[in-house]
Order: C-alpha cells, then sequence, then structure tokens
C-alpha cells in the first residue's frame, strides 16, 4: 500500500507547487501595484517665445517652432507691444514700425495671426482641443517685426515686443515615474 502512495503524493507535491508559482505571480503583482499609489492627471507647459527690443533702426525676422501631439490640451498665446511715441507717431498703411506674427499648423493653415504698429497688450489667445482642430506635428511661430531704439542718449527710446505660446500638455503620472515633461 505505501508503494501505491508515494507516486500520488509525488505527483500532488508537483502539482501544488507549480500550481502556487502561479497564484503566487497574481498575488505578488496585485500587491505591487497596490504598492505603486494612484496615478494623477498632471498639466504640464512647454513655452516658445519670442522677445526683442531694438537698439537701432532695424528690422528682424524670427521662426520658432514647438510641437503638438494628443497630449494637448490647450495652447495660450501671449503677447505685448511697446512702441515709443506711438501716440505721436500715427500708426498708417506701410508704417515704418511693426509686429507682425503667425503660428501655421504643419498643413500650413494658419490658427492665429496680428499686424500691429502701435501698443498693443490684449487679453491672452486662448484656443482649447475641444473647440480647435490640433493637428499633430511640428508647428511654427513666424514674427516680422521692424521698429526703432537708440543707444546715444543711453538707451532711452527703445521699442520692444514679446511673444509667449504657452502648450499645455496633460498627461497621466505615477508616482515612482519621472515627471512627463522630462
Amino acid at each position: 500500500m505505501r508503494v501505491k502512495i508515494l507516486p500520488i503524493l509525488v505527483t500532488l507535491t508537483f502539482v501544488t507547487v507549480s500550481l502556487s508559482g502561479c497564484l503566487g505571480l497574481i498575488q505578488a503583482r496585485e500587491s505591487l501595484e497596490s504598492l505603486r499609489g494612484e496615478p494623477e492627471d498632471v498639466e504640464y507647459t512647454e513655452k516658445t517665445s519670442v522677445l526683442y527690443t531694438f537698439d537701432t533702426i532695424d528690422s528682424k525676422q524670427f521662426n520658432e517652432s514647438f510641437t503638438v501631439d494628443e497630449k494637448v490640451q490647450r495652447i495660450e498665446i501671449y503677447i505685448k507691444v511697446k512702441f515709443n511715441f506711438d501716440e505721436v507717431i500715427p500708426c498708417f498703411e506701410g508704417s515704418p514700425r511693426y509686429v507682425r506674427a503667425e503660428i501655421i499648423k504643419p498643413s500650413g493653415v494658419s490658427l492665429w495671426s496680428m499686424d500691429v504698429c502701435e501698443d498693443y497688450s490684449p487679453p491672452n489667445f486662448n484656443f482649447n482641443s475641444s473647440t480647435t482642430d490640433f493637428e499633430f506635428g511640428s508647428w511654427d511661430l513666424n514674427v516680422d517685426a521692424q521698429a526703432g531704439g537708440e543707444t546715444a542718449l543711453g538707451g532711452l527710446i527703445k521699442d520692444e515686443f514679446i511673444i509667449i505660446v504657452n502648450v499645455y500638455h496633460k498627461c497621466r503620472q505615477y508616482p515612482q515615474d519621472s515627471p512627463c515633461n522630462e
């Protein structure tokens, strides 16, 4: 009788050990996931900017690029233009002082553009993914500006502008992972 029980015991032990290994892996995975922590939806910003102060009468062009992908939720544009003596020097067609800016999608279609020849500081321009078609790829910020400044009087007269494009991304962040914006 002892001889017949031994093979059954060996087989039972082998089956138990091999099954507990698979079950043990499932339990280990579950316990590791519980230690991982809850994910958060994190918003981070990528900034593209053009800032220029004129020291002489000059013409400048700037071309900057930024990327839009499926994580982009919103694009915000801040612009401020400061022309000295704009209350004395009128803005007219063909004005010698201007700032022209445009954001172009990968397809070549313009998202936003402006052309000013006097002080300009409107509220920020906002574009949301729910209301605007955000094509994925490389977008361009193109700026063409002409204005003036001086250094002879200690730099008292200087035209300047700043354009900042903030691209807001949203991603799922787990506590142990590196930040989304890296």
